[in-house]
């Protein structure tokens, strides 16, 4: 069963106040869900920290980590760095909290390092697994957690560049249109990759800014050595963050799909209210076996992507699949 932020919330905060609270939870939904949001309201609930954001957080009660590596993997020396510090003496009024966003990125030797902490944590800690993908993790880790899924209807669109919006509703009108074809489906494609060639632009400028930044603050006082790491810290966080928004743009396809087969099965809640209309003409038309199969060409290119095939043309046959 899924619930919203606040009736999730509702529920951890009466297992707090009964000192209930379990050590592990494995919060996961969709893209705008408020998995952050949840694990913020965790933190200032257990120990008065108050943030906006999970990076804003500077206090050593709370470590997270999230995928860095250029493969957009969470390693394990990040793994190690976590257990180190959630072993260290804390505050005796503070719980020590491990978050890990993106969770199902945790390579399988992190994954297997982990299950040791999950299995016998430090006193007073909670671990917070962040994920919109909980079928990638293993089953030991999920079964050693306590499973909170959110949902949140519509809360997808403002998380989105405007040009992935239109796109959407290119989508929808190809899907609903009786004359799609080979020559549309290229188009499609052809549209969906410059747009993430646009947002990779726009993520190169942030961190090259960034890196200047730091060259100008630090650079007079430090080695050549330490300007390298950070050269390449950099450039693979650019390549991290450009796999998350390619990601978190096909599970926005994967979410207006669904959409039309909830529609189809009778249920009206939606992911994209603002697109409504339009999932209904879609939802009419097209047939539900015709659609799943769809569905099933845009989940294969998801995990096709997550290996080292060309990005443009793995899009290009996904998309071939799914709306010629």
């Amino acid at each position: 069963m899924a619930f919203l932020v606040d009736q999730a919330y509702g529920y951890l905060a009466h297992s707090h106040a009964e000192d209930r609270l379990a050590h592990a939870y494995l919060i996961t939904g969709p893209e705008g869900a408020g998995k952050d949001a949840l694990a913020l309201r965790l933190i200032a609930l257990t120990n008065g920290i108050h943030a906006e954001t999970l990076e804003s957080i500077r206090d050593e009660s709370v470590q997270l980590i999230r995928p860095e590596s250029r493969s957009r993997r969470i390693t394990i020396d990040q793994i190690r760095e976590l257990e180190r510090k959630l072993h260290l003496s804390g505050t005796a009024a503070k719980t020590k909290i491990g978050v890990i966003r993106d969770a199902d990125r945790l390579q399988e030797k992190s994954e297997n390092a982990f299950l040791k902490t999950l299995e016998e944590p430090p006193p007073r800690t909670l671990l917070l697994l962040l994920t919109s993908q909980p079928e990638q993790l293993l089953d030991t880790i999920r079964s050693r957690c306590i499973s909170v899924a959110l949902y949140s209807p519509g809360l997808y669109q403002p998380n989105f560049p405007k040009a992935f919006q239109q796109f959407i509703q290119a989508i929808g009108t190809t899907l609903s249109d009786q004359k799609r074809s080979l020559s549309r489906a290229l188009v499609l494609a052809r549209t969906f990759t410059a747009i993430l060639k646009e947002e990779k632009e726009i993520l190169l400028q942030e961190n090259d800014a960034a890196l200047k930044a730091e060259i100008s603050r630090y650079g007079e006082t430090t080695d050549g050595d330490w300007l390298k790491r950070r050269e390449t810290f950099f450039k693979d966080r650019t390549e991290s963050e450009y796999v998350q928004r390619r990601t978190t743009m096909l599970e926005g396809l994967l979410s207006f799909l669904g959409d039309v087969l909830r529609l189809q099965a009778g249920y009206q809640r939606l992911d994209f209210n603002d697109f409504g209309e339009l999932a209904h003409a879609i939802a009419s038309q097209l047939p539900p076996n015709e659609l799943n199969t769809r569905f099933s060409a845009l989940e294969d290119l998801r995990r096709h992507l997550e290996t080292t095939v060309q990005d443009a043309l793995a899009i290009e046959v996904g998309f071939i699949k799914a709306f010629a």
